[in-house]
């Protein structure tokens, strides 16, 4: 008898472990020569883009002045040189990291019709973090 249970219950067992490490609630995305990453609503995104820092060079946070609440939906744009985009998205969070090959670039940030605009220096030694804050209306 405790074969058979041992039976039904090993194959369970290794599906569900392998449905687990499969469930990652980021979603890795490559647009050109760039891989990035975006999310950070609610405590799993949190953790898991915390788990995966290290492995991006540029760290983009969005959130608004004062009150310091975390916006998501924001059209990000970086341009390399001869002002050539590398990569175009919406962020899905708070929070985008990207990798990117060294070099110079400009980042723009626009939510609610508001753009804001910086610039970074990549190398391969460091991490480069980027806060954008739109002022309180």
């Amino acid at each position: 008898m405790k074969l058979i249970h041992y039976a039904l219950i090993l194959p369970w067992l290794v599906y569900s472990f392998s449905a687990s490490a499969d469930s990652s609630p980021l979603r890795t995305q490559t647009q050109g020569d760039v891989v990035f990453v975006s999310g950070g609503i609610g405590g799993d995104e949190r953790d898991a883009l915390q788990a995966v820092r290290s492995d991006y060079n540029l760290s983009l946070q969005f959130s608004m002045q004062g009150s310091g609440e975390y916006l998501s939906d924001v059209a990000v744009r970086i341009s390399g040189a001869n002002n050539q985009t590398v990569l175009e998205t919406v962020a899905d969070g708070p929070i985008l990291f990207a990798k990117l090959k060294p070099g110079r670039y400009r980042i723009s940030a626009e939510h609610e019709g508001q753009e804001i605009r910086k610039s970074v220096t990549i190398d391969n030694k460091h991490r480069s973090p980027l806060l954008f804050t739109w002022p309180n209306n």
